[in-house]
């Protein structure tokens, strides 16, 4: 009767990390990171402003110039860097400066930046949807509130596009 050896290559030994070693690792990887700090400094951010929000202010934070100050919200959840853009295109449709915007430079405005497409009827019915107090005139409240619920959802890059849109 033969013998049957059979040979074994040596086979590496895989180790598996503990849950105290990944732990550890973990921790190191968050302190050389400073990532502990930035997560806390961003957890009590929103929990101290409660931004309407939350995700769009993290954003913000993370990077805008002067994020502190810019990621600021206001009631309508817009920062305070949507705001001030916003309120570029505003100033650029108050054509007379009288720190409102009626129809006529609605129109004007809308035919410089390709408004061409929407008739007279339905550019009436998008200023309507901007003059809640029904006066005639858009005031920066209300061409504000109006943008934060349209433009809320879009990302900063979508958002920046748009503004240039509408500025050329």
């Amino acid at each position: 009767s033969q013998s049957h050896t059979t040979s074994r290559a040596a086979t590496p030994r895989v180790t598996m990390a503990t849950d105290t070693e990944t732990r550890d690792e973990n921790e190191a990887y968050l302190l050389r990171h400073e990532v502990q700090d930035l997560m806390g400094g961003l957890i009590q951010a929103v929990v101290t402003q409660k931004p309407s929000d939350p995700v769009q202010f993290l954003i913000d934070r993370l990077t805008l110039e002067n994020a502190v100050v810019m990621s600021t919200q206001d009631d309508n959840g817009l920062s305070l860097y949507r705001r001030q853009r916003l309120l570029e295109v505003f100033k650029a449709m108050d054509t007379d400066r009288s720190g409102k915007v009626d129809l006529r430079e609605t129109v004007g405005f809308a035919s410089k930046h390709g408004g061409s497409v929407l008739s007279d009827k339905e550019l009436k019915s998008i200023f309507k949807d901007f003059d809640e107090n029904l006066n005639n005139e858009i005031d920066e409240r209300e061409f504000v509130k109006f943008f934060s619920r349209t433009a809320g959802p879009l990302s900063n890059v979508a958002f920046d596009e748009m503004i240039a849109e509408m500025l050329v």
